[in-house]
């Protein structure tokens, strides 16, 4: 069961989306800020179609070096945004800041990010419909 800090910052992604691809958090422009979405509603079981360390999530762990599984317990303990921002500074394996502002950049421009922001509005999109 997840403890309340996790249930209070959890979106339910069963209703919601999480936040774009591109959302930065810290001083990742791309992907954190969606992985930690998608982990925290895993945790608290409201992932809905979503799925915590998908290829997406992937690129960020493979980039950084970091283990999905022990981001994902740090995560669990119902650490903040910025708690999580220091851990991943701790934790990487990339220390400059100029390669991370160039990798995601690089990810930035990939159109197919663009789909990833089309698929959570028709999410979003469907479960406004299934209310009504």
């Amino acid at each position: 069961m997840a403890n309340e800090r996790i249930l209070a910052l959890a979106r339910d992604l069963t209703r919601v989306a999480p936040r774009s691809a591109r959302a930065p958090l810290g001083e990742y422009r791309v992907i954190l800020a969606r992985a930690v979405d998608k982990c925290r509603a895993e945790l608290a079981g409201r992932a809905g179609p979503y799925h915590f360390n998908c290829p997406l999530d992937r690129a960020f762990f493979d980039f950084t070096g970091i283990d999905a599984a022990e981001f994902k317990q740090f995560v669990a303990t119902g650490a903040s945004d910025q708690e999580i921002v220091v851990w991943i500074a701790e934790k990487s394996r990339v220390r400059d800041s100029r390669r991370v502002a160039l990798w995601s950049q690089w990810f930035r421009l990939n159109p197919m990010n663009w789909l990833l922001d089309v698929d959570d509005w028709l999410h979003v999109r469907r479960n406004a419909n299934s209310d009504k």
